[in-house]
């Protein structure tokens, strides 16, 4: 249980880290998202030695699959965007964050953790337009969100 812990405080520091570094700069740090993927695969590996039914390859294995789907559905939401709007509505950054947080989450808590994400955006662009503080189609950092979404569904997973 103390494993578990350790695993949701390494979590929360990386996420605020790679927030605080987006609402700063607009940009994610690759040595960030790297560390995330590292600690990810430590915690598969930990989960795989705790349970003897998990196999660590598998679980691997199933992991960067659903990696791969959530990276080409943001890819494809960012691309729609662009095609339609002629913008960047979803930076690269935001793109792997959220692909790589399937290696923590497994592909269910993700596409739980991008309703959470896209939910909570939309409520922010709501208020900051209803209040005269955005522009139509004003940038913001996304990595805010994605970070308390994927955080609530990790916490939800854990429950």
């Amino acid at each position: 249980m103390t494993i578990y812990i350790i695993f949701t405080l390494i979590l929360l520091y990386l996420l605020v880290s790679i927030s605080k570094d987006d609402i700063e700069t607009m940009l994610i740090s690759e040595k960030k998202l790297r560390i995330f993927t590292l600690f990810g695969v430590f915690y598969l590996a930990f989960l795989s030695f705790s349970n003897e039914k998990i196999n660590i390859i598998d679980s691997i294995l199933d992991n960067l699959i659903a990696m791969l789907i959530v990276f080409f559905l943001m890819y494809s939401i960012s691309y729609i965007g662009y095609k339609l709007f002629k913008i960047n509505s979803l930076g690269l950054g935001d793109i792997k964050l959220s692909s790589i947080s399937s290696i923590w989450l497994g592909i269910e808590m993700t596409i739980i953790s991008l309703c959470i994400s896209f939910l909570l955006s939309a409520l922010y662009s709501l208020h900051r337009i209803i209040t005269n503080r955005f522009r139509r189609f004003h940038q913001y950092p996304f990595a805010p969100f994605l970070s308390i979404g994927i955080f609530i569904s990790w916490i939800l997973a854990k429950i």
